[in-house]
Parts: structure tokens; C-alpha cells; sequence
């Protein structure tokens, strides 16, 4: 009888493990605008504003991001699915990406199709809730570029 009740307990553990998992994970839902004071860009050009739209669904997060620069508004769409697994990326350039959690930290990198152009991602929470910092690596024909994105929650 004693067996039975901890192989039924464990089994009800691990059947919910994933659920309780997923919990610990930052959710970067929301609406978020960039504080261009605290960003650094890098070799970039440094936007007039920029503002990100994210909703999270699990482990999949879909992203909107607006930049506004001197020849207008630029807006890119991207799913990171943190599953490990490569996937197709969004956007022009297509390519693939693969997502995963290193922590509470997600992570992302993303190649071209042509091979020409690779991005890694870094995305953190702070503990309230209310800034995600996002470090980009860049590789491209014009070079390599590390840029560190401080995001506020609207």
C-alpha cells in the first residue's frame, strides 16, 4: 500500500512538473518602451524611440518590435518558441532560430538564409517586473555589433 501511494504521488509530480517549471520563468508580456538614456547601440544608429510589443503564451513569446529612425518607422515580428528546437524565423531575411531558457534568461539565435547575417539574444527580467534588458550580438557583412537594450514597462 505504501508503494502505491508514493508511485502515485510521483506520478502526479511529474505529470505537473513541467506546469510548475514553466512558472519560473519570466513572462515579458506586455507593452515596453526602450530608455534610449540608459541603451547602448553600439556601431548602430541610435533611434529616436523604440517600443516593443511582447505576448507569451507558454514558452513561446511573440514579439513586435517599432523602431523609429530619421527615414521613418521600422517594425519586425519574431516568435521565439524556447523549446531548443530550430525554427523559421519571421521577417525578410527568413532563416531559422532557436530559442531556449538558460535560467531565467531567454535566449536566442537566429541565422539568415543567405548565411550572412547571425543575431544572439539575451533577454532578462528584473525582479520587479519592470525593466527587461536585452543584449544583442550582431554578425554581419559591416561587421559585429553588441548592443544592450534597456526596455520600461508602459
Amino acid at each position: 500500500m505504501g508503494r502505491f501511494i508514493l508511485a502515485t504521488i510521483a506520478y502526479f509530480c511529474l505529470g505537473f512538473a513541467p506546469h510548475f517549471l514553466a512558472a519560473d520563468h519570466p513572462d515579458f508580456s506586455g507593452h515596453w518602451i526602450l530608455n534610449l538614456d540608459r541603451s547602448h547601440f553600439g556601431k548602430m544608429e541610435k533611434p529616436n524611440g523604440m517600443t516593443l510589443a511582447a505576448t507569451m503564451s507558454g514558452d513561446t513569446m511573440h514579439a513586435v518590435q517599432t523602431m523609429d529612425l530619421a527615414g521613418g518607422p521600422v517594425t519586425t515580428e519574431s516568435n521565439w518558441i524556447a523549446d531548443g528546437q530550430q525554427h523559421d524565423a519571421l521577417g525578410a531575411n527568413g532563416g531559422t532560430i532557436v530559442a531556449h531558457w538558460e535560467g531565467n534568461t531567454l535566449y536566442s539565435e537566429r541565422k539568415s538564409s543567405d548565411g550572412l547575417y547571425n543575431e544572439k539574444v539575451w533577454l532578462t527580467l528584473s525582479k520587479d517586473g519592470k525593466t527587461a534588458t536585452e543584449k544583442v550580438w550582431t554578425k554581419g557583412p559591416e561587421g559585429t555589433n553588441l548592443r544592450t537594450l534597456v526596455w520600461q514597462k508602459a
